[in-house]
């Protein structure tokens, strides 16, 4: 290590000792007084965090953390890396939708989010009513939005500080099937391109700023090979993934920065400029669920979104622990199949959004919290040689990984060609004909071939899952396991 980033980690170890142990910090957010860099010194602090996914539980303690570095950096600049909602129903069964992280991001004070590709959960009309109600931008450069579309999404920022100016540019994932990982329902107005494609679009910024920041909420792997390809990006602050990258990376000259996810812990990036070019960019991990304080003010409107009644119910009692997805998973699809009436039932891993569930009472909130995409039920009547089509074709979307099933057990093949199906009463036939329920995402995103077009239940599976629970009132799946 050479002594110029020894004298620089020392550095930030000292300030973050002293946020860390100050007892009053979380009391105040006034700007302590700092030295006044030499003449053509300038130095830009950015707080980046990254698919909070609505833990909305760990904004007071974030706050203070704000709070208190701005008692160092007072024009600390804050990001998000996009899908800052989807995952606590809290925020979003809100009425209206994503209100409370729209609100706390406000009172924190972001300055800019990329768009994720959760942020497309809740339809265009509610993203617009988001980037409405946001005092920041929301960008996205490989997002193409007809004219005819109300929704104001920039490609880019440009901020200024000190004389100092950053091209902060947003780009979005996009999957085999070129749209971003949401319902494509949600999608259909608009289209997408890669991010590999559109960036070169935007290096004319490299010359017009003296930093060049590419806001990705495009995956770490993706992030590595843009780096790779476009040597000319000064930092990548990346989401998508949920990698945290600690210490963060440097890929072809290119700082790449990630924060893991859920708001658990934040990068703090110092970029230094000497007579107006960048002359050294540095980054370090902070925690944000060990910090130990609370913005009191957040934290006053964090009681009352949690004060919801309906959310906090209990609808039936779990007699052992749910230890993992497919646990999870089997009692979804016995939902979905007993509700509806269909034979078998299926569910796409993607869309089990929790990894267990503890032993005891199961709430409303519990059920949004493991299916938060208010995604309505379809059944098919397929043939039995179409069942198996089906279930190869979901394995293959869920990139090698059997989808969740209930009326069956079933193994797929090493190579991912063939299936072997069990059934408990009568032999599975390939030509008899089953009703086939399933979620209309895994409807629109998996080739489904039937006999018919699809019936909607006009119900939700989140409805279901409940209607379901409140029957049984008891259940235990622990040990559960149907796939192979």
């Amino acid at each position: 290590m050479n002594k110029k980033r020894l004298l620089w980690i020392l550095a930030l170890l000292a300030v973050v000792a002293f946020i860390y142990l100050s007892p009053d910090h979380h009391e105040s957010t006034k700007t302590a007084e700092t030295p006044v860099a030499s003449a053509g010194d300038t130095e830009i602090t950015i707080l980046s965090v990254n698919d909070m996914h609505a833990n909305i539980d760990l904004f007071p303690k974030f706050a203070a953390l704000v709070d208190s570095l701005r008692t160092v950096y007072p024009d600390l600049l804050v990001f998000s890396a996009g899908d800052n909602r989807t995952g606590n129903p809290v925020n979003d069964q809100f009425s209206p939708v994503n209100y409370p992280v729209i609100t706390l991001m406000n009172k924190v004070g972001f300055n800019l989010t990329a768009v994720g590709n959760h942020e497309w959960d809740a339809n265009i009309v509610n993203l617009q009513n988001n980037i409405e109600r946001a005092k920041f931008p929301f960008l996205c450069a490989n997002v193409f939005i007809p004219d005819s579309v109300r929704l104001d999404i920039k490609p880019y920022k440009m901020l200024e500080q000190h004389g100092v100016r950053l091209a902060v540019v947003g780009m979005i994932e996009l999957r085999h099937d070129g749209i971003p990982g949401a319902h494509p329902n949600n999608l259909n107005k608009v289209s997408f391109k890669p991010a590999m494609e559109v960036l070169p679009d935007y290096q004319y910024l490299k010359n017009e700023s003296d930093a060049f920041i590419l806001l990705s909420h495009c995956g770490v792997e993706d992030d590595m090979e843009l780096a790779q390809a476009y040597p000319w990006i000064d930092i990548i602050i990346g989401g998508h993934s949920h990698t945290l990258i600690d210490p963060p990376a440097e890929q072809n000259g290119v700082l790449i920065t990630q924060s893991g996810s859920h708001l658990k812990h934040a990068t703090l990036v110092t970029l230094k400029f000497k007579d107006g070019k960048l002359a050294d960019k540095q980054a370090t991990v902070l925690s944000v669920e060990e910090f130990q304080h609370r913005n009191m003010e957040i934290n006053a409107l964090l009681d009352e979104f949690n004060d919801d009644p309906v959310l906090n119910t209990a609808i039936a009692v779990a007699k052992t622990r749910f230890n993992n997805q497919e646990e999870i998973g089997c009692m979804m699809t016995d939902a979905l199949r007993e509700i509806s009436g269909a034979d078998f039932a299926f569910q796409n891993t993607g869309g089990v959004r929790v990894t267990h569930l503890n032993k005891g009472p199961i709430t409303v909130k519990d059920i949004y919290c493991i299916d938060p995409f208010d995604n309505d039920v379809v059944v098919y009547e397929m043939t039995g040689s179409q069942v198996k089509h089906f279930i190869l074709n979901s394995y293959r979307k869920n990139g090698g990984y059997p989808s969740y099933v209930s009326g069956m057990t079933y193994k797929v093949s090493d190579d991912g060609n063939n299936v072997w199906i069990e059934t408990k009463n009568t032999p599975f036939s390939t030509k008899k004909l089953y009703k086939v329920a399933m979620n209309s995402y895994m409807a629109s995103t998996v080739d489904v071939k039937a006999k018919d077009e699809g019936r909607s239940m006009f119900k939700t599976s989140e409805e279901m899952i409940i209607e379901y629970l409140k029957k049984h009132k008891e259940i235990d799946y622990q040990g559960v396991s149907r796939t192979k």
